[in-house]
């Protein structure tokens, strides 16, 4: 079961239909927090990262200020779960594994992060899908 606690809009579509395509079929409850995040947010969350807050990155340098990441919360009966030895943690790491273009935090602490493989690659998106002209 999926559910979107976020906007979806500045998500990159592609990266957006995985995340879809991986969450939907789960026997788990997964809700997506957080998705696109502007750089005015981004430099908040990493000021307060900086005083001792959670994890975030420098602005620019997140997935999220590029439509190419979303952050997951794992609910069961209705609360937030975050033991990784949950079933359905354990579940999301197995599945994302095996996909293409999909990574997930763990790997550098922060396991309810899941991103585009090689999103420095794909940061353009937008500006490459804009159209190239104004008709006035």
């Amino acid at each position: 079961m999926l559910t979107w606690d976020c906007s979806q809009d500045g998500l990159e579509p592609q990266f957006k239909q995985d995340v879809i395509d991986l969450l939907t079929p789960s026997e788990y409850h997964w809700v997506i927090e957080y998705g696109y995040r502007s750089i005015e947010l981004q430099t908040q969350l990493y000021e307060a990262h900086l005083k001792g807050g959670p994890l975030a990155a420098p602005p620019g340098q997140s997935a999220h200020n590029y439509g190419l990441a979303v952050d997951v919360q794992l609910l069961v009966d209705g609360k937030q779960v975050w033991d990784l030895s949950n079933p359905g943690w354990v579940w999301l790491f197995a599945a994302i594994t095996p996909t293409p273009r999909l990574h997930s935090g763990k790997s550098f602490g922060d396991a309810d992060h899941i991103e585009r493989v090689n999103w420095h690659l794909y940061k353009d998106w937008a500006k490459e899908t804009a159209p190239t002209q104004v008709d006035v």
